[in-house]
């Protein structure tokens, strides 16, 4: 079904040796470095736990993450905002991609279809950062790949800038996945999922001790999942495995092994149309592609590994590995052709003009580090002090073309048919156009970060990192003359790799900070305040050849975090964001391509996410957030005329108002046996569709609900769920293609409306 992909010669390692004097080491009284006995529940970054949560509202139950510090510190001690989404609420409301997921956290927004599953909105700010396990996948560059939750443990979210532990990245945050690792205990799970629109899906996870081997274990999870769409001449299939392998000799040491490979086929949804400042009134099932139109086809596959040694009782060493790749991004569509209309319409009101387009590329991302983690006794308080580096290389190769002809259609009355399958092939050939692209970014870093806690009540955390990041680019562009169709110049990868190779290497540098505290007022309630920085995107260079400064994100954030009952968190946050930097065009210069970094973003906003158990029969996941994001300050039109700006004042991409969501269930059995109900309600209000503000995503209210009942068949648990979707039956939007649409007018997402998914899940 899915061709097969090798790769050979991919190895990598770390030798480390660290020397202490015994003048450093911790007191004994210190709490020791968590090893297998204190991991939580359900596994861990760097290893398993010992079972399972016991019932599904001890799923809900979130007290630690590994993003927002890379150390063994409680989200409750540490001075920003992380949010998880467990496994248990993913199967709760039976997600099967990550778009679907970051629902359930405040201010996070997707901006992606079915097919490519990574460009995010967090507090405003455009996200492609996606990490594994702690590690880069830029996948917005190399890896354009989807993502599926059936190997996923729990999704973590760092929210504002993240550079003092991950280098480049949005000033509005990160999205970091974790993955299931081998248990203590043999488990297996299987289940079957039958849908709406002809959705089928089959889920496994098989885990288990080897016991000719001690401390040897093993996990392998996937899914394969075939279904149609509400779209017409959408859908497709999707196949993911994901086998890891876990070696403990002993609570010191662990090795683990983890791999994935995920390959889809499916239709990529270019998008609906708006027309004037909304989107088209048409019937969310209507299509402006063709039935001919190929099915897209993307293969990533990713392997890694993490050491973990504890060098005495107080201190550890971990090294991660990760490489990741997608050798496959085929991309042949049909798009719309409007992007010098503001109307999306001809002037007769229903026609639309479509061209055939081709993307393809092939990358690769390595990145590894290596963290020296300790605890000890100093100046009065206890110190959790992290030390680290690390690298990630990251290659790409990218071809776009589109073929020559121009297609229209009838947008209320449309005739399918008219595009010949010739016309995609010379989308591929680049009939109309094509350019090569050949890209090289690095990065390293290193950082060192120290959490004080003092009289039991107070915690101060602070760090800071220095980088060193270069991106080196060509290009190579070509055309066809639209009279004889003669080639007029040619583009082809060597060319753009020669161009690259000859290339001047941008270089930035840059120190990224961070500071706060946590004070516990009460045992249930502390306030935290927070300063960080990030280290954005290299804006490249200026029409004398300059290089630009890269993009500076910073933000101020106070708040509460609270643990009103055993079980339940909640936060509470107020920040502000100002991002610099930003290329705009430059009115001082009569060419409209020359661009200058005078623009200024600023994010200001509350959220609020509350997820826990309330008691041993009702669990909760909620949000709600506040955002007002907009541009402060672009390049003028008129050096007198200051608010003469194209973009001044005008407010970011699909950042709503306001926006939440409120998912509780309720347990009516014994034990993780029994009947489950389950339901709420998601919103947002109005945002808008692109940083012009021409038209706007509508808001809108959906409501869910699900239930499920366990019982023991043979001594095995079997469950039967059904899920429903909108049930309200609602039009909704959830996001724009601000990535690979170019066409702004044309690249909605709309929602499906109301689904019914049933799912039969047995456990042994």
């Amino acid at each position: 079904m899915f061709r097969s992909t090798l790769s050979r010669g991919v190895s990598a390692g770390a030798l480390t040796l660290v020397l202490f004097s015994s003048a450093t080491r911790a007191q004994e009284a210190l709490p020791t470095i968590d090893i297998a006995a204190a991991r939580p529940t359900g596994g861990s970054e760097a290893g398993r736990g010992p079972t399972e949560p016991k019932t599904p509202e001890q799923g809900y139950v979130v007290r630690n993450a590994t993003t927002g510090a890379k150390a063994d510190i409680p989200i409750r001690q540490t001075p920003v905002s992380v949010q998880v989404i467990p496994k248990q609420v993913i199967q709760d409301q039976q997600i099967t991609n990550v778009r679907e997921a970051i629902e359930n956290v405040s201010g996070v927004r997707s901006n992606s279809n079915e097919l490519e599953g990574y460009n995010f909105t967090i507090r405003g700010f455009r996200s492609l950062n996606i990490y594994r396990n702690n590690l880069a996948i830029p996948s917005g560059d190399s890896n354009p790949s989807g993502f599926d939750t059936a190997n996923l443990e729990r999704i973590e979210i760092l929210k504002g800038p993240a550079s003092i532990l991950f280098g480049r990245a949005e000033p509005g945050g990160i999205v970091n996945l974790i993955t299931k690792q081998p248990l203590d205990e043999r488990r297996i799970v299987v289940e079957q999922q039958f849908g709406s629109y002809d959705h089928y899906r089959t889920q496994w996870d098989v885990t288990a001790p080897v016991a000719e081997v001690p401390g040897l274990a093993y996990r392998i999870s996937g899914a394969y999942q075939n279904n149609g769409s509400f779209r017409a001449f959408q859908g497709g299939e999707r196949v993911l495995v994901a086998p890891v392998v876990s070696y403990r000799p002993s609570d010191w040491t662990e090795f683990t092994v983890d791999t994935q490979y995920l390959g889809q086929r499916a239709q990529s949804d270019t998008g609906f149309p708006a027309f004037g400042a909304y989107p088209a009134p048409l019937p969310l099932s209507r299509s402006f592609q063709e039935p001919n139109d190929p099915r897209d086809h993307i293969e990533s596959f990713s392997v890694g590994y993490t050491f973990r040694q504890n060098l005495e009782e107080n201190w550890k060493l971990t090294n991660r590995f990760n490489y990741a790749a997608t050798p496959t991004f085929s991309k042949p569509n049909l798009v719309g052709n409007c992007a010098d209309d503001a109307s999306c319409v001809d002037k007769d009101g229903r026609s639309l003009q479509r061209a055939t387009q081709y993307q393809f590329m092939s990358g690769e991302t390595f990145s590894t580090n290596i963290d020296l983690e300790g605890k000890f006794d100093a100046l009065g308080g206890r110190h959790i002090f992290l030390m680290g580096l690390d690298y990630v290389n990251s290659y790409y190769d990218y071809y776009y073309s589109n073929g020559a002809g121009v297609y229209s259609i009838d947008a209320y009355a449309p005739l399918y048919g008219t595009v010949p399958s010739s016309a995609y092939q010379d989308a591929v050939i680049g009939s109309g156009y094509k350019s090569h692209s050949s890209n090289l970014a690095r990065q390293k870093g290193f950082y060192v970060q120290d959490h004080v806690t003092w009289f039991d009540t107070l915690h101060l955390m602070l760090g800071a990192r220095y980088d060193v990041a270069d991106v080196t680019g060509g290009v190579s562009e070509g055309g066809y003359d639209p009279v004889t169709g003669a080639p007029l110049y040619d583009a082809t990868k060597d060319l753009a790799i020669a161009d690259r190779l000859k290339a001047r290497t941008r270089v930035d540098k840059a120190w990224s900070p961070r500071l706060g505290f946590v004070y516990d007022l009460l045992p249930e309630l502390s306030a935290y305040g927070s300063y960080s920085e990030s280290f954005g995107l290299n804006n490249g260079l200026s029409a004398s050849g300059e290089a630009f400064a890269p993009q500076r994100g910073k933000q101020w954030e106070v708040g509460l975090k609270a643990e009103p009952m055993p079980g339940l968190t909640a936060t509470l946050a107020f920040y502000q964001i100002t991002k610099s930097g930003v290329l705009t065009r430059d009115y001082s210069s009569l060419d409209p391509n020359v661009r200058t970094p005078a623009g200024l973003q600023r994010s200001r906003g509350v959220d609020l996410d509350i997820i826990g158990r309330v008691t041993d029969r009702i669990a909760i996941v909620a949000n709600y957030a506040h955002i007002d994001a907009k541009v402060i300050a672009d390049s003028p039109k008129e050096p007198l005329d200051p608010y003469g700006s194209g973009f001044l004042y005008a407010h970011l991409v699909n950042a709503p108002r306001h926006s939440g969501k409120i998912f509780a269930t309720y347990d009516f059995g014994d034990n993780g046996l029994g009947l489950r109900i389950g339901g709420g309600v998601t919103a947002a209000t109005h945002s808008w569709g692109d940083l012009q503000n021409t038209f706007l995503i509508p808001g809108w209210a959906r409501l869910d609900a699900f239930a499920s009942y366990t019982t023991l068949y043979e001594g095995h648990k079997l469950t039967a769920q059904l899920n429903l979707r909108n049930i309200n039956n609602v039009r909704y939007f959830t996001g724009v293609d601000t990535y690979f649409n170019a066409n702004s007018r044309f690249n909605l997402f709309a929602a499906p409306p109301f689904t019914a998914v049933g799912t039969l899940r047995i456990e042994w």
